[in-house]
């Protein structure tokens, strides 16, 4: 763990923040693990982050005298608490994240892309509090990365409750505003997975993490009325989508436009004075003023869409399935630059396009619980994103009772369904994400069941309590494990 004061001298000089990171690089090839502002990041936890993508290597996870390698894994690799039930966006531990979580402190990841020796390019950047890794091969690799990582800012500065200006930050405070395409795309994919889920993936769960302290760190158990009382606004089908603004909405627009249109008519006058004065020797306040001219009709209201909460007191987090959004988003810009190459590492929501460039698949480990350097087994994928999810990521403990930070819409505590960690592979990004927190809360009989509906969308893995994984067949292809393992067939 880096010190406080270390912390404050990295950010006193940007180049001994920069030697430090590639250090921290460095040494997490070799030692496997390393703890960067509470951030976890080993073989078994954000993959790629740490060393390069395709470097992490864990010698024990398999069994005695077993290897297993792997270009990037699936699991905890978060920096500052910050989520929904379906978020994965925190974890965060110690005095320094907690510092930087409230903005004492923050140190800025140099993002220069790295020539790798094989030919690939990579980056790292730290956005949606966690630290990620894009890998790319191809003409445009170079390209691409960069282009990546500023999208992964943009939507980032978008979507963050943590930031007060962010657009979500901004709708959560008023109730309601103009929403980007992107906003709305991520509100209305939620409310399919609410629909679809019963209610488990609920983007308005957010007043409910506030009381847990998850966001801001300030852990407690809260009262069951408080509970109670924050619950009955998780709501998402209380959400709603409206293209026509209404009466309180036009109001803005057509008072600028008329605030607009009255500077509009000084300035001309003014003009108009000056010029008369200039011919005939009088002063400008003496000229005759011409009659206004007849103001034209109005113009139809533009019609923009608007996102409303029908309960006060509504609050959204897309945490949740931000991150499987935004790896769909930079696979489509590699695909744009060019690339067939790739594989990105998003604080442990990992996402491959294509193969490796000599055509075997891309091998990601999933994270073991139990063991911060550990490996439950290894997937071979190609293009598909793997993204985990389990209780083991973000928690505190108060009276000798750990309180993680995935809750249950249903109860308003954290979900207690005898899983210790939900493993998704799908194309989509997307859904994983949704998904991996969603069949977590649901337990491995109600997962089952949802999947059997939806076998051609996702597999899944899921870890219980003894340590036995309920593996989809799809996904069972892919899995190199030794641990005690059922198949789920269709």
């Amino acid at each position: 763990m880096i010190g406080f004061e270390m912390l404050q001298e990295l950010m006193k000089n940007r180049k001994l923040a920069h030697d430090y990171w590639n250090i921290v690089k460095r040494a997490a090839a070799v030692l496997c693990v390393v703890s960067l502002l509470g951030l976890t990041a080993g073989c078994g936890s954000t993959g790629a982050s740490g060393a390069k993508a395709g470097e992490a290597q864990n010698t024990g996870a398999a069994g005695p005298g077993r290897e297993l390698s792997a270009e990037g894994s699936s699991g905890s690799g978060t920096a500052s608490a910050q989520g929904t039930s379906g978020t994965e966006t925190g974890g965060n531990s110690g005095t320094a994240a907690a510092a930087a979580a409230e903005g004492a402190v923050s140190i800025e990841i140099p993002e220069n892309p790295y020539h790798r020796e094989d030919g690939g390019v990579s980056i790292d950047v730290f956005a949606m509090d966690t630290y990620m890794t894009l890998l790319a091969y191809g003409d445009r690799a170079e390209e691409a990365v960069l282009a990546a990582a500023e999208e992964i800012h943009s939507l980032d500065d978008r979507l963050s409750t943590g930031n007060p200006e962010s657009e979500i930050s901004r709708i959560n405070a008023a109730g309601a505003g103009s929403a980007s395409e992107v906003v709305l795309y991520l509100v209305e994919q939620s409310r399919m997975l609410y629909d679809e889920t019963g209610g488990l993936f609920d983007i308005a769960i957010y007043p409910v993490m506030k009381l847990w302290g998850f966001p801001t760190q300030d852990f407690r158990v809260p009262e069951k009325t408080e509970i109670e009382a924050a619950l009955k606004l998780a709501d998402a089908s209380a959400i709603s989508i409206e293209t026509e603004p209404s009466a309180t909405d036009k109001q803005a627009p057509a008072a600028e436009a008329a605030a607009t249109g009255e500077e509009a008519a000084g300035t001309a006058a003014t003009e108009e004075q000056a010029a008369a004065s200039a011919g005939t020797g009088e002063p400008a306040a003496a000229v005759k003023e011409e009659p206004a001219a007849a103001e034209p009709e109005e113009s139809p209201a533009e019609t923009y869409p608007v996102l409303r909460f029908g309960l006060p007191g509504m609050e959204i987090d897309l945490g949740g399935i931000a991150k499987g959004y935004t790896g769909n988003r930079v696979m489509e810009i590699f695909k744009e630059h060019g690339i067939s190459h790739g594989l990105i590492s998003l604080g442990g929501n990992v996402q491959a396009l294509g193969s490796k460039e000599d055509g075997s698949a891309w091998r990601v480990a999933i994270q073991n619980p139990e063991s911060g350097q550990g490996y439950l087994g290894i997937l071979d994928i190609k293009d598909k994103a793997v993204i985990t999810s389990g209780g083991y990521e973000r928690y505190f403990e108060q009276d000798g009772v750990r309180y993680h930070h995935i809750i249950d819409p249903r109860t308003g505590y954290p979900a207690d369904s005898g899983l210790l960690s939900a493993t998704i592979v799908s194309e989509d990004g997307t859904l994983a994400d949704g998904l991996s927190t969603s069949l977590f809360i649901m337990g491995k009989e109600e997962a089952e069941k949802y999947w059997r509906v939806h076998p051609d969308l996702f597999d899944y893995i899921l870890e219980d309590a003894d340590g036995t994984l309920y593996v989809t067949e799809g996904a069972a292809d892919l899995l190199t494990t030794d641990a005690k393992t059922v198949i789920i067939r269709r």
